[in-house]
């Protein structure tokens, strides 16, 4: 069995809620004031010892405490962010692995970007499904794209709530982020990201969202172009699939086997990273990282495949951004 890696959890390091209480107060980051495990590391190296994983992928967590915050405050507050988690990382080397965050990818914040990854070290970016309302194609963060591709950094992408949804029921997040997920990659493709840039490494939350189950009506509709003229589709040399095949997903599907194998059946083993959300779900978070990894372990792929999914294709990521 080769390493095990979380290749997506959270964290909202204590030092980073104290002083973006002071700067942005939210009710999102009351909230998540109130979680203490959020920011607890003994209980999290506890529970990778129980499940024998590894090394665990840090990212800032909670999306939300970005929304509406001026730029100059985000730009502080995207530093404190990234380097209290590096903070701990460096604390916990041999455990944890850094991934800055740039809640606007573009402009003045691509000065952020060269520092987490020349400075700091962190091992890529994480960057949210939409900014504002405005989606990752918009012009301004073309610049970003480009950097990355140049500097071979990988991107994970997490969802960001949008002001129209509806908190009831938390059916923003439950359904919510997932479309975001869909409409955010999808238009990585459309818009012809994914072609210009052909060696972007994209790793999406939840199995690529909608992508693996409706990947035929969305093939279908570009076929069908003609009949929508006010669409915008860039023209694109491939299938519209190959792009969408080229993303990477991690496996959270809260322990579901169907939607495991419908993502598994469309990206591919080579394409799956194994991941936890942790601590988010109940029980601080425990039931989903055994929902996680035993999804994968009870499974009847071959084990090749699992300790692809488990470690070994984010380790080669991670080699590759190295080398």
């Amino acid at each position: 069995m080769g390493l095990i890696i979380d290749g997506f959890s959270h964290i909202l390091p204590k030092s980073f809620i104290k002083e973006l209480g002071l700067s942005h107060p939210t009710d999102e980051l009351r909230e998540s004031s109130s979680l203490a495990h959020l920011s607890e590391i003994e209980n999290r190296i506890r529970v990778l010892d129980k499940y024998r994983i590894d090394k665990q992928i840090l990212t800032i967590g909670r999306p939300g405490i970005w929304t509406n915050m001026a730029k100059d405050i985000a730009l502080k507050m995207t530093r404190v962010a990234n380097d209290t988690l590096c903070e701990i990382t460096q604390k916990y080397s041999d455990r944890f692995i850094p991934v800055g965050t740039l809640p606007i990818p573009g402009g003045e914040f691509l000065g952020e970007f060269d520092r987490c990854i020349k400075d700091l070290g962190m091992a890529g970016i994480q960057i949210f499904s939409n900014v504002g309302g405005r989606p990752l194609d918009d012009l301004e963060f073309r610049s970003f794209f480009a950097k990355a591709h140049r500097t071979r950094t990988p991107i994970w992408i997490h969802p960001q709530l949008r002001a129209e949804w509806s908190p009831e029921f938390v059916l923003d997040r439950i359904f919510g982020w997932l479309f975001d997920t869909s409409l955010a990659l999808s238009r990585l493709v459309f818009s012809g990201i994914m072609e210009e840039y052909p060696d972007l490494t994209i790793i999406s939350h939840h199995m690529g969202g909608m992508i693996p189950y409706f990947s035929e009506r969305i093939r279908s509709f570009y076929e069908a172009r003609e009949m929508f003229p006010r669409a915008k589709f860039c023209h694109l040399s491939k299938d519209p699939l190959e792009y969408l095949k080229r993303f990477y997903a991690d496996s959270i599907l809260n322990g579901s086997v169907p939607a495991f194998e419908c993502g598994y059946r469309f990206f591919g083993p080579g394409h799956i990273i194994f991941a936890t959300d942790y601590p988010f779900g109940p029980g601080q978070g425990e039931p989903w990282v055994e929902e996680a990894i035993h999804q994968i372990r009870s499974s009847d792929l071959p084990q090749v495949e699992k300790d692809q999914i488990l470690g070994g294709t984010l380790q080669g990521i991670l080699e590759i951004r190295e080398s």
